[in-house]
């Protein structure tokens, strides 16, 4: 008696054989799928990150301004809040890259097309700055001062102790940030 596979039993397994291969293909291609949007989602994330630690540090580095002279007439005193734009005096810019950061300056913030952007300008003649998107999503942008005396009017060259910053973003919602001074 001879032993061996049939041509229909041989048929069968290259049948099962194809069923289990492209079951395979497709949770392979399902795995690269979800990696592309975790890597989109990591992406996003990280520019969320990168712009509250920004808007953070330029706030913690605020300046107050002399009562005196010093500074451009260009200058306004203070914190500047305008709807969805903000702006003020900051120390520690670097002239150059890679330079100690001990310059002043002034930085904005602002939406515009549902895009938060930050500029920083150096206190120089002849310096500007451009304007750099930090974010995309952004509705709203809110500075609300933290830590003033209630009923004072506040000069308008100190800064209060703290500050809450509120984003509106179509991705997150609202997002609440505060900064101690």
């Amino acid at each position: 008696m001879r032993r061996g596979f049939t041509l229909i039993e041989l048929l069968a397994a290259m049948a099962i054989l194809a069923v289990v291969s492209v079951m395979g293909v497709q949770a392979l291609g399902g795995v690269f799928q979800q990696r592309a949007v975790l890597n989109r989602v990591d992406d996003r994330s990280a520019a969320l990150i990168r712009t509250l630690s920004a808007l953070r540090q330029d706030l913690e580095a605020a300046l107050p301004l002399p009562t005196t002279g010093g500074l451009s007439e260009a200058v306004t005193a203070g914190i500047r809040v305008e709807p969805g734009r903000l702006g003020w005096m900051r120390g520690g810019l670097a002239d150059l890259p890679g330079d100690p950061a001990t310059g002043a300056g002034s930085v904005e913030w602002s939406v515009t097309e549902a895009r938060l952007s930050r500029r920083a300008i150096r206190v120089l003649p002849g310096t500007g700055g451009s304007s750099q998107v930090m974010l995309e999503g952004v509705t709203a942008l809110t500075l609300v001062p933290l830590g003033l005396p209630e009923g004072d009017e506040a000069d308008p060259r100190l800064l209060a102790p703290g500050y809450e910053v509120m984003l509106e973003t179509t991705e997150w919602g609202r997002l609440r940030l505060v900064v101690a001074r």
